[in-house]
């Protein structure tokens, strides 16, 4: 079969994960400028061919968590040599590298671009020593006379005044929010819950055993995994910290993509090709406040409908990569594929996920796009890769394959059908509430910080709420609050 010359193809990717000695000094750890130059140096050198980074038209850098400057991409291109290429920055998202899959195959398959690089790096670890250390980090950054790229896509803020109010901030604050419902709705107790959470992240943690580039590698037990200890403190109620993204890691992941004729030109081999083959995007109601059902996505089902349509069916992935910041998003998106969760026989993750593969920040799923190219270069087969931005709000899908494609690339818009959704009403007051959803929030010493509460009022309105009662917030988690009927007074839960 002849392939069409503008089909979108991978030529090359690179990883590196700088894994800390016991004794691990700040001066010793990467910065991240280091490792993203390490990682798009391995993506080329992957592809097998010279001149790929010669040839790149632009170079896309996923924003960093800490490290601050105005153009890394630029950085990065100087470093190397790459005097012609137009640089552009991500903001926050996890679901960026993927979505960049999309874009780019589009720009390609328009004859916009020829060839395209996405890296990133996060040395969350290293900033953490530093900080430990008493030392200032040190890390290059660039002057005002460096001019500001494009972004990706803007900035936008993820919550509500009422919900920062309420004691959202982070995402280990609110994806509890989310399990919990889950947890209700399907009739689990409290300890039927953390016995499956267990056996779900255990599962994960097998497959980053395996994977040179993961950051744990050690596989704990499912009790180990979900039981609070003191080297396994509570963070969020039901989150232990080893079932919540790992964020400090040093790791760096970069892909390249370019026409299949560009990549032919530069003499890349025809078994190094993978194949961007479907892709959609859409994002939930932005708002957590606006969703009426908190455990699940009608952006991911969306986009599950539409990689449906281009003939995507679940038994034929090989490999899928679902986005894993927390157990509660793997559930939903294996609910919305049809896939067992819990199954060990298809465990939907190549790398080990957030926790054990590693929370680069934004570019995680630059690693699993990466690991997920090199996997289908070895069995000759296709896969699925998720991200996921912010609170369970931007979604991205993708499916690659060893197989160069009938048809071109294919990508639907399918936001229209997310936003026709029902939103639901909230407004804050006092009055009679019943409790939708809770979590405790801990210290880092592992006492108990507050109790997020998540209420609907007489006229099924949302309302937030905390509490500070300790005797309120320990039964929290042992006791199911969620039914119970309370009442909120001047922002304060009362049971």
């Amino acid at each position: 079969m002849a392939i069409e010359p503008r089909t979108p193809v991978m030529v090359g990717v690179g990883q590196i994960t700088d894994h800390p000695d016991h004794d691990a000094a700040y001066e010793s750890r990467p910065h991240p400028l280091d490792l993203m130059i390490e990682a798009l140096e391995r993506a080329s050198a992957d592809s097998g061919a010279d001149g790929v980074l010669r040839s790149l038209d632009e170079l896309v850098a996923i924003g960093s968590f800490t490290w601050h400057t105005t153009d890394p991409a630029l950085l990065v291109a100087n470093v190397l040599g790459l005097s012609n290429v137009r640089t552009r920055l991500t903001p926050t998202g996890g679901n960026i590298p993927q979505k960049l899959v999309h874009e780019s195959a589009r720009r390609i398959l328009a004859n916009e671009i020829d060839a395209i690089a996405v890296v990133g790096a996060e040395a969350m670890y290293a900033s953490s020593l530093a900080r430990k250390q008493g030392l200032p980090l040190g890390w290059l950054k660039q002057d005002g006379s460096v001019a500001a790229p494009d972004l990706v896509e803007e900035n936008r803020a993820p919550l509500t005044k009422d919900e920062y109010e309420n004691g959202i901030t982070l995402p280990v604050e609110a994806y509890p929010l989310f399990e919990n419902a889950r947890r209700a709705r399907l009739s689990w107790t409290i300890d039927e819950q953390r016995q499956q959470l267990g056996r779900l992240w255990a599962n994960f943690a097998t497959v980053a055993a395996n994977n040179p580039y993961a950051w744990i590698r050690t596989a704990p037990s499912a009790q180990e995994i979900a039981t609070p200890s003191p080297n396994n403190r509570m963070v969020s109620f039901p989150y232990t910290k080893m079932l919540v993204a790992n964020m400090p890691v040093d790791m760096g992941a970069a892909y390249i993509m370019m026409s299949y004729e560009k990549a032919t030109s530069l003499g890349v081999a025809s078994d190094k090709m993978i194949f961007p083959t479907a892709g959609a995007d859409a994002t939930d109601h932005w708002f957590i406040s606006d969703r009426p059902q908190l455990d699940s996505s009608p952006a991911m089902t969306a986009i599950w409908s539409a990689l449906q349509s281009f003939g995507v069916r679940t038994d034929d992935l090989s490999h899928i990569d679902f986005y894993s910041c927390f157990p509660t998003v793997v559930q939903t998106a294996c609910d919305v594929a049809g896939i067992d969760a819990f199954d060990p026989s298809r465990i939907p993750t190549v790398t080990g996920g957030l926790t054990f593969g590693g929370g680069p920040g934004n570019n995680y799923v630059t690693h699993s796009i990466a690991t997920m190219v090199s996997l289908l270069r070895e069995s000759q087969s296709t896969g699925l890769v998720s991200g996921l931005g912010w609170f369970s709000t931007k979604h991205a899908w993708g499916t690659y394959s060893a197989t160069p494609p009938a048809s071109s690339f294919h990508w639907k818009n399918v936001q229209d059908d997310v936003d026709m959704q029902p939103v639901c009403a909230h407004q804050q007051g006092d009055g009679d509430v019943t409790i939708e959803t809770y979590t405790v929030v801990h210290n880092r010493d592992d006492s108990p910080n507050r109790l997020v509460v998540v209420a609907r009022n007489s006229n099924g309105d949302r309302v937030w709420a905390t509490s500070t009662e300790s005797s309120l917030m320990n039964d929290a988690e042992t006791t199911e609050l969620i039914g119970q009927r309370g009442s909120v007074r001047d922002g304060l839960f009362l049971l």
